[in-house]
């Protein structure tokens, strides 16, 4: 009888919580406006073979149609092998959205238990993992990636792996401070008391109660791995033709910059406009999971 009171009351907080997160949601007109924009390039990522109006110029060659300037048949226009521009726009989406979800869920996936164990534990395996973070985090994230994409060949493969390298020490050191000052916690220390095993302890208690900031972190994250893979193919460490990245594509633009200036254009504003919502998205996560804001 009394279990059968408890559970409605949890899940009625719940579904309370949710519903104010909602609210916030809403009530940030910022926000709101960047989850709409992230769930359209989610959408168009998945029914881009759908939405673009001419899929088969993704890939193949249509010499008569070259460097055709926007107009209602070409709505971005085409570029120097007569490819439909949105097309390859609409595809790129999908593109970079499978490969940032990729290197932020691997990145998550190597860096919150090495934060766990530094944490918890602390002593050699705290020094010996921290010590390994800080001499990645010790180079620029961008020169990082470049310098273990070109030592992997190019590739938008091993520009994933370089990214995925370059971002897990973050999400290590976020989880290892969350770690150190939950674990002194009553509710850990009771755990603990119980005969609670360690692992239990570090998924069950303490990864819940640490997992806000890692969530507002991975959302900007996002953003800002898609300019790094751009940034990588610009630079021709990533995608490599005929692959329709949206970094490449501005970097094969700039042959033809003078004359046909829409080819680099609308790829760009892409980029632009996907960084910018997530890290939209991200700042209002942070005043929606962050209590201090939560109320105001």
């Amino acid at each position: 009888m009394i279990r059968k009171q408890i559970i409605p009351e949890a899940m009625q907080s719940r579904i309370n919580s949710f519903k104010e997160s909602v609210f916030l949601l809403k009530k940030n007109k910022l926000t709101y406006t960047a989850a709409i924009i992230i769930i359209a390039l989610v959408v168009i990522a998945i029914l881009a073979p759908i939405i673009a109006p001419y899929p088969s110029h993704v890939y193949s060659n249509n010499p008569k149609d070259q460097l055709l300037s926007p107009s209602w048949k070409f709505i971005n226009g085409t570029d120097e092998l007569g490819r439909d521009i949105f097309s390859r726009i609409v595809f790129g989406t999908r593109i970079s959205l499978l490969a940032s979800v990729i290197a932020v869920g691997i990145a998550l996936l190597v860096g919150i238990p090495l934060g766990l164990i530094a944490g918890y534990y602390g002593g050699f395996l705290d020094e010996l993992i921290m010590r390994i973070t800080d001499m990645f985090l010790s180079f620029p994230p961008l020169l990082l990636a470049m310098a273990v994409a070109a030592f992997l060949g190019p590739s938008l493969r091993n520009a994933i792996i370089a990214i995925i390298i370059t971002w897990w020490p973050w999400y290590t050191r976020l989880i290892r401070g969350q770690t150190v000052s939950i674990k002194e916690k009553e509710f850990v220390k009771a755990a603990r008391s119980i005969g609670t095993s360690s692992g239990v302890i570090m998924f069950k208690h303490i990864l819940p109660n640490s997992i806000a900031p890692v969530i507002v972190q991975a959302s900007m994250d996002l953003g800002g791995i898609i300019l790094t893979l751009a940034s990588l193919s610009f630079l021709g460490l990533g995608a490599q033709p005929p692959i329709p990245e949206w970094g490449l594509m501005v970097n094969t633009s700039l042959t033809y910059f003078m004359n046909a200036w829409w080819y680099g254009i609308f790829p760009g504003l892409a980029i632009f406009i996907t960084v910018l919502a997530f890290n939209l998205m991200g700042d209002g996560l942070r005043e929606i999971l962050d209590p201090r804001t939560r109320g105001q």
